[in-house]
């Protein structure tokens, strides 16, 4: 039987839900705000990549990590990056449709998809190391993009406002009553 040491058993690790509690309180207050949005509006203002970078923000994680030019800027390059390698490679092929045929096995539009977000990858690491808008959570956008699970100028454009608001919201309101009401949490790797 292995002997694997869990953090929660760690006796030199401080248990803190103060921590825990904030962080939840800070996803829920995100993803309340962005679903109300999708709610009034019909438009995707909800969508996966957004998790990832709520979840870095949330848990206290490094100014590199949270700070509005890594969050806007990873994701503003990786929504561009998605476009290119889509209309480069999978122009009108989407994923959603690719995979609910009965057998999508070897399929051009397979190389098509495949094509373009290995490009679209490549694109947004190149372009995230060259901008410094390192922010890893954009990553997935770029693959939504890429693969056409949400596409063109108009989900372009909601992507990137909704990453806005998330920021924005984080930063102006959850932030300053985190330190006001004094449940900031510290940086979730410590």
């Amino acid at each position: 039987m292995l002997d694997v040491e869990l953090p929660f058993e760690d006796p030199d690790r401080d248990l803190d839900i103060k921590d825990e509690y904030s962080a939840t309180v800070n996803v829920f207050l995100h993803f309340t705000v962005l679903g109300a949005i999708t709610l009034v509006t019909g438009q995707p203002f909800l969508f996966p990549s957004l998790g990832p970078s709520a979840y870095l923000m949330a848990t206290g994680e490094k100014a590199r990590a949270e700070g509005a030019y890594h969050v806007i800027g990873g994701h503003t390059v990786a929504v561009v990056a998605g476009l290119i390698a889509y209309a480069l490679f999978a122009n009108d092929v989407s994923a959603y449709v690719v995979f609910d045929r009965p057998d999508p096995a070897f399929s051009w539009d397979l190389v098509y998809l495949t094509a373009s977000a290995t490009a679209a990858m490549m694109l947004t690491t190149t372009a995230m190391l060259v901008t410094k808008t390192n922010h890893a959570a954009a990553c997935a956008t770029t693959l939504i993009v890429a693969l056409g699970l949400m596409g063109g100028i108009q989900d372009a454009a909601i992507i990137v406002v909704a990453v806005v608001i998330l920021w924005y919201f984080h930063d102006r309101v959850i932030s300053t009553l985190a330190e006001r009401y004094g449940f900031k949490p510290r940086d979730a790797r410590s």
